[in-house]
């Protein structure tokens, strides 16, 4: 199927190639959608011979992938996506990018402005450079990867994401995370990182060795934390697991240590200004009088 509609919010592009989705979304303020009807997985090793040489052009205004997932993205670009430098919103929800190799010391795996991200998947290899990276100039737009845009279905994002040599999940302007779950899997930690976290949780290997959350609301850190240089946290509880405290590491100020036991005991989570909601139990078969 070659691309159809015109673009708009009322007729967007409908694509279901990579070729077509590539050209769709070049186009400056374009609305796309992504019909994964007969096939909702692209190999990319398969459909692109050699992998990415130079960065795909984003520039669209919004794109729904409806669920697919571009699996295996490789090359020898140092960029994988990069978007427009203007400062109107992108919006993607969607859409699953898994099991990319970003091999270069340099560049990033998407870089631009003012990128919303929703109910999107991301894991793969970060080697040197950032997975993100934001384009500078006036207004400098973070990328936010948060819920509920354009569609109400949508959810948060998720990352799991083996950091390398150095690399660092976003450059110096930090990204805003919202409802988020972040796996990371990283050599020792070097780097120095801030994100906007809110509501969100970490796990695996903490992969920063100084770190600022300039978020709010309630957060997780239930990772592997190896050392700890200068810490703070600006807003809300962010709770930090003791029991994956290096020896010898203690919690720093701002954030709020508790136990594995405490971090699934309601009471004990309370008790330091964090509100755990326990699933409901079903209701008995039957209904009430039976």
């Amino acid at each position: 199927m070659s691309i159809s509609g015109t673009g708009t919010q009322a007729d967007p592009y409908i694509v279901d190639t990579w070729a077509d989705f590539v050209t769709a979304v070049g186009n400056s303020n374009a609305y796309v959608e992504v019909d994964t009807s007969t096939v909702n997985t692209w190999d990319f090793p398969k459909i692109v011979e050699g992998g990415l040489t130079t960065a795909v052009t984003w520039s669209a205004a919004s794109v729904n992938g409806n669920g697919l997932t571009i699996k295996g993205i490789y090359g020898s670009g140092i960029t994988r996506f990069i978007g427009s430098s203007v400062s109107n919103n992108k919006y993607v929800y969607n859409m699953n990018f898994l099991d990319f190799n970003k091999s270069s010391d340099v560049g990033s795996v998407f870089s631009g402005k003012n990128f919303i991200w929703g109910n999107c998947q991301f894991s793969g290899i970060v080697d040197g450079g950032t997975f993100i990276n934001h384009i500078t100039g006036s207004p400098r737009g973070k990328m936010t990867f948060t819920t509920g845009i354009l569609d109400s279905t949508a959810h948060g994002c998720s990352f799991s994401l083996n950091l390398k040599n150095g690399a660092k999940f976003c450059d110096s302007e930090f990204a805003i995370i919202q409802h988020g779950n972040m796996n990371f899997t990283c050599d020792e930690p070097t780097i120095t990182e801030e994100l906007e976290l809110h509501e969100s949780k970490i796990t695996g290997d903490f992969p920063f060795l100084s770190f600022t959350n300039s978020g709010s609301g309630q957060n997780v850190i239930d990772a592997d934390i190896s050392a700890i240089g200068t810490w703070s946290n600006a807003n809300g509880v962010t709770l930090i697991n003791t029991d994956k405290l290096a020896s010898g590491l203690s919690v720093p100020t701002g954030f709020t240590g508790v136990t594995s036991a405490q971090m699934l005991d309601v009471d004990a989570l309370a008790a330091v200004g964090f509100t755990a909601y326990p699933e409901e139990e079903p209701e008995p078969e039957g209904g009430e009088g039976e």
